[in-house]
Parts: structure tokens; sequence; C-alpha cells
């Protein structure tokens, strides 16, 4: 135990707080780090299997649909392809999707568009089950 004598001869203590268990503490913490921050994981030598290139299967990228909100003119697009009414977006939309169902459905929004026409495609998709959907945005 650690005690601090005032150097006076009396048998009166310094009421000080008794700091063996914290230094025990610190020092125990001091050696498990000591113990784990150099540890080397261990590995076993694998021969990996080679392949040439005409072997090799070709990974196909998923197919993703672009689905825009405009905020000038025909205020609807799927990929390239502009809509007035929501009903003829929404019949091409569902008819993209149909034909190939992993896409994605990409939603990217202009910033000057009503918020309405983004809740009614979200609701739109929601009813429809298509919820492999992600919305774009642009970093600020």
């Amino acid at each position: 135990m650690i005690r601090i004598n005032n150097g006076e001869e009396t048998n009166a203590s310094f009421p000080a707080a008794d700091l063996t268990p914290l230094l025990d503490v610190v020092f125990i913490v001091m050696v498990f780090l000591l113990f784990t921050a150099n540890a080397q994981t261990l590995s076993l030598p694998v021969n990996l299997p080679e392949a040439s290139r005409e072997q090799a299967e070709v990974t196909h990228e998923p197919k993703t649909l672009t689905v825009s909100i405009l905020s000038e003119g025909k205020p609807w697009a799927v990929s390239e392809e502009r809509y007035d009414s929501f009903e003829a977006f929404t019949a091409a939309l569902l008819s993209e999707v149909k034909a190939e169902p992993d896409t994605t459905v990409l939603v990217a929004g202009d910033e000057e568009a009503p918020l309405g026409n983004l809740v009614k495609l979200m609701m739109f998709l929601s009813e429809n089950d298509i919820t492999a959907a992600q919305v774009l945005m642009e970093d600020a």
C-alpha cells in the first residue's frame, strides 16, 4: 500500500486515496496490450488453382434501371424514355422490371422536382413489391 508521510512524528494519517488498485489495473492493461499488439496471425500455405483466361467464367454485373423524376417538361422517365402521364410511366416501368426480375431500380430525382412525385413513385414501388430500389444523391 502506498502511504504518504508528512514528516511529523504524529500518528495523524494524510487523507489521500489509496492508489494501489489503480496502479494494479494500469499494469495489467499495459501487459495485455503488450502481448496482443504484436500478435502475428498464422496461416497455412495454400496452393491456389490457376485458370487461363479462356476458362475463367465471365461475371455479370447486376442490371440496373434508372427511373428519373424531372422538374421541367415531361416529369417521368425510364432510362432515356420520358413520359407525360404517370400511368404510361408505370406501365413501362413494370414491363422493364418483369422482363428481368433481378433488376435494381435506381431513382434519380431532379433537385427542383416536386416531392409529391417522389412519394407517388415510392408508393408505386412498394405496392408492386419492387424492393431493390436505391435513391441516387450527390455529395454536398
